[in-house]
């Protein structure tokens, strides 16, 4: 698995150990005051370390990225400041984003999403159905297929025994007869 869970670095330059659950992306030596960027990231809530970039954390499924309210670049979620303008990623201005909208719109958006969702799971459940109909159309019609090979056995087997009764009440009438 490519995840770790990372809270200590040696400072390239003087190896001197840095706790990364401090820093974040940037990171900054105490020591020697080198400054670096981090490959991969580390995840704010959980510390676990990705070394791919990814949106959401593979151990809490915490949001890795944020996007800049002013230019819209994506950012890390744990970034003070946009990469690309500078702009300060404010917790608050996203918290204040969420809020803005009104409850009846919030009621609104989520009677739309349960009635897509409620759509959906009914055309799931239609194929389900569907599937399951098809299922037992064929074994219905394998159940069938062998009735109908057991009577055509019962029936020669039928046959087969009126001819031995009747060979037998002939061997009986010839022996009775000579």
């Amino acid at each position: 698995m490519s995840n770790e869970i990372l809270t200590e670095i040696a400072c390239p330059n003087c190896l001197n150990p840095i706790d990364v659950r401090q820093h974040g992306h940037h990171v900054t030596c105490d020591a020697c005051q080198s400054q670096f960027i981090l490959e991969g990231r580390i995840c704010p809530t959980c510390n676990a370390y990705h070394r791919q970039e990814q949106a959401f954390c593979s151990e809490c499924g915490q949001a890795l990225t944020r996007v800049c309210q002013k230019c819209h670049t994506v950012n890390w979620a744990g970034d003070e400041y946009c990469q690309q303008c500078g702009a300060a990623m404010d917790i608050f201005q996203l918290l204040q984003k969420s809020y803005a909208q009104t409850t009846a719109d919030r009621l609104q958006a989520q009677m739309e999403s349960s009635k897509e969702i409620k759509e959906a799971e009914r055309q799931a459940s239609e194929k389900r159905m569907a599937k399951m109909m098809a299922e037992e159309a064929a074994r219905q019609q394998e159940l069938a297929r062998r009735r109908a090979i057991q009577r055509r056995k019962d029936r020669l087997l039928f046959q087969l025994l009126g001819l031995v009764v009747l060979l037998v009440i002939m061997v009986i009438l010839v022996v009775a007869f000579f």
